[in-house]
């Protein structure tokens, strides 16, 4: 619930369903909406599309709150535009080009857990703020390893380190988060030790699965995921100390930031501007001839 410039009350919404989603504005509340919606609700509205201040947004007319019964939740579930198949595929080639055989084996454990491996090509990558969609989290992984593999051939790394904690750096998010009933939300797993623990846990359980896995290499890679979210005050335990911690950092925190320019201005026109209302925290602008 919100106020115009005269004072009067309106509601503010996004409206989402597993295509994309928009902005929309309700006048005239009826006495039911008056003190707004206590959360994200099921709904059926009327209204029109127009353009505000360059975005798209809808005119709602008439809003109807509808029970569970009522919709197909799956409906609803935000899920990837990519070749989900694909993706897998791409990732599962990585091991082929990985020289260190024990990273090679650890990831074959990985693959090779069906259950596992379903649940991380599935998986959001956020319950909202980047990638927030079914494939998000394979999508995520896929796009810091291209981005690892360029810097690779630029600093002097352990290309292989920093490919696989690209690929893997964000491996707890499957059991953090819980896709299944019409939406996302954080497990109690997830709500009380969160990604980063939970998936440096994951890991070290693969690689009790290799035979003779070095201590060295299981250190360095156990610090990459410990310290992916860079500070403290993000969740990391410890901040990058090796430089592929510190590449594989700045990797996800890139890919992060541009997926949420790219959603916040997914229906800005050229020469528009974005609502502030996003993950950045502020207008965002789209130059004439882009598009959001």
């Amino acid at each position: 619930m919100r106020n115009d410039s005269r004072g009067v009350p309106y509601l503010s919404l996004r409206l989402v369903d597993r295509t994309g989603s928009v902005d929309a504005r309700m006048w005239k509340l009826p006495k039911e909406l008056l003190d707004g919606l206590d959360g994200p609700e099921y709904v059926r509205v009327e209204g029109v599309t127009h353009e505000y201040r360059g975005m798209l947004q809808v005119k709602i007319e008439r809003l109807t709150v509808l029970s569970r019964e009522e919709v197909d939740e799956g409906d609803y579930v935000p899920v990837t535009e990519r070749d989900l198949a694909a993706l897998a595929s791409e990732m599962e080639s990585l091991g082929e080009e990985l020289e260190d055989v024990y990273l090679k084996r650890l990831l074959d454990a990985m693959v090779a857990d069906e259950d596992f491996w379903a649940a991380f090509c599935s998986a959001p990558a956020a319950k909202s703020m980047h990638h927030a969609r079914i494939g998000g989290l394979l999508e995520h992984s896929v796009q810091c390893v291209r981005v690892a593999r360029v810097l690779a051939g630029i600093y002097p790394v352990d290309r292989d380190l920093l490919l696989f904690g690209a690929a893997f750096h964000d491996v707890g998010k499957v059991e953090e988060l819980s896709w299944n009933g019409g939406g996302f939300s954080y497990s109690d797993r997830g709500r009380l030790q969160g990604h980063v623990v939970l998936g440096e846990r994951i890991l070290r359980r693969y690689m009790e699965k290799v035979p003779g896995f070095p201590d060295e290499l299981e250190m360095e890679l156990s610090h990459i995921l410990l310290s992916h979210q860079g500070e403290p005050e993000y969740g990391a335990p410890e901040q990058p100390r090796t430089l592929e911690a510190l590449l594989v950092h700045h990797i996800d925190n890139m890919d992060a930031r541009v997926e949420m320019f790219l959603a916040a201005t997914e229906n800005v026109s050229s020469g528009g501007w974005s609502s502030h209302d996003n993950p950045l925290g502020r207008a965002l602008y789209v130059p004439p001839g882009r598009k959001g």
